[in-house]
């Protein structure tokens, strides 16, 4: 059985402090107001990792397990 996601190579997980993760999200926003006016695919791309960001929560300490 071949399992199919909608991300080409994988997804990847980062950890990241508080503080690390609101400066990702203002970091994002800047380079979105600066220069994400031209190409609607890059702006597209970029809301989503905000969307993504702003969801957030911090993880237990249990292992994850797919299945």
């Amino acid at each position: 059985m071949t399992v199919t996601t909608p991300y080409s190579s994988g997804m990847y997980a980062v950890h990241l402090t508080d503080a690390e993760l609101e400066t990702a999200r203002h970091a994002l926003q800047a380079y979105l107001l600066a220069f994400g006016h031209d190409e609607a695919e890059t702006v597209g791309q970029i809301k989503r990792v905000i969307a993504k960001l702003n969801a957030a929560q911090i993880e237990d300490d249990d292992p994850r397990v797919s299945a």
